[in-house]
């Protein structure tokens, strides 16, 4: 098919010609040799071929071994695009979803996707799902959505096998059924979607795939979904630990987890880590680190629940009053040592007795426990928009 436009690398003018592939250039892009891969493409595209034209866009769109230009990705994936490639046409439906570089059009996407879900193309299959599910320039259809799901999830896209247990996990599109939600977000977790790690995780640990908790499969996969960054994860994950379920009781472990997710921007994990610090867990008390973790908890509130920002709430002033109460208690000893070391410079020989001061309380932890926060709604993660 190529014949015409197969080009002849010489390596010695003694020696026969060596033919140079668009599958060479593929490799050279897995090497990260991106220069061979942009010589190769570039001369394939000059010659029509619609797998040359798609690399070189892909090059140009991502910036390698040449300067990135999304207008030139574009020109030469429609080129591609019109002649059928499909890795091309699902390509510009990207760009015109995401808006990345170029204009956002959802309804010129579907018109993409939709094209190379035609020929074959899962992710095409997954992206068009979603817009269905959402009613994204198409009209909403549920069913539609979850027959496309399906289609990719069978294929092991990860991100398509997600959707698809979602949508068994609500009984949205079809038939509510938890066995076959657990079915398709372990084979998602597997396949390295670190949400469905979460959301399994969550089933486990909750009994809603065999009736009884498994608290030791939670962790495993509670543990990795947090080291794949999902922050509700890293919260689980310090709950598991502070309550001893499907592992050994740690406090110090406890706190290490907590501080990850706050340090990450997640207001329980923020809320928590407070609670902890003024509980002294793991052998660390310190209210005024407490107080600042609270009052970042509190900002980051606006979405939670109102009995939530009132537990953080007190919190912050239960902390507030604790830390003015030991500075009270600081300001009296002061006073106390200043008085004492002026009778004992005094000429008097009988030393002016001070008037007995009121002894202050010692300042006591606050009423919020981590105990408190260690049921969990039984909720699930979901996506905002469709990842990549």
């Amino acid at each position: 098919m190529f014949a015409s436009i197969i080009a002849a690398l010489i390596m010695q003018a003694a020696e026969p010609a060596e033919t140079v592939t668009i599958s060479d250039a593929i490799r050279a892009v897995e090497a990260q040799d991106y220069e061979r891969a942009f010589s190769i493409a570039e001369e394939y595209a000059a010659a029509g071929s619609p797998d040359g034209q798609h690399l070189l866009g892909h090059l140009y769109a991502n910036g390698l071994g040449v300067q990135k230009d999304v207008a030139k990705a574009v020109e030469h994936y429609v080129s591609a695009a019109k002649a059928g490639q499909v890795n091309a046409q699902f390509a510009l439906g990207e760009l015109a979803y995401t808006g990345e570089g170029a204009k956002q059009d959802w309804q010129r996407a579907a018109e993409w996707f939709n094209l190379a879900a035609a020929q074959g193309h899962m992710l095409a299959k997954t992206r068009l799902a979603y817009m269905y599910s959402e009613g994204q320039s198409v009209p909403q259809d549920m069913q539609r959505a979850a027959a496309l799901f399906k289609e990719a999830a069978a294929a092991g896209v990860p991100a398509a096998q997600y959707h698809l247990a979602l949508l068994y996990l609500e009984g949205n599109g079809m038939t509510k059924d938890l066995q076959e939600a657990a079915h398709w977000f372990e084979l998602a977790a597997k396949n390295g979607d670190a949400d469905s790690m979460y959301n399994l995780a969550l089933m486990l640990e909750a009994g809603r795939i065999t009736g009884e908790p498994d608290y030791v499969t939670a962790v495993n996969w509670m543990r990795q979904a947090a080291r794949a960054g999902v922050l509700p994860a890293k919260t689980s994950m310090g709950l598991f630990a502070y309550n001893g379920r499907g592992m050994e009781r740690n406090e110090a472990e406890a706190l290490k987890w907590f501080r990850a997710s706050a340090e990450d921007g997640d207001a329980e994990g923020m809320f928590l880590y407070a609670v902890g610090l003024s509980e002294g867990l793991g052998g660390r008390r310190d209210f005024n680190e407490a107080l600042r973790w609270a009052e970042k908890s509190l900002e980051q509130s606006y979405s939670q629940s109102p009995q939530s920002v009132q537990e953080r709430i007190a919190l912050r002033d239960q902390l507030r009053d604790i830390l003015a109460r030991q500075r009270l208690l600081a300001e009296r000893q002061q006073t106390d040592e200043v008085i004492r070391s002026a009778q004992s410079v005094s000429l008097f020989s009988q030393p002016v007795t001070p008037p007995p001061t009121r002894p202050a309380a010692e300042p006591q932890a606050p009423t919020a426990t981590i105990a408190s926060q260690s049921e969990e709604p039984d909720t699930v993660r979901r996506r905002r928009g469709l990842r990549r």
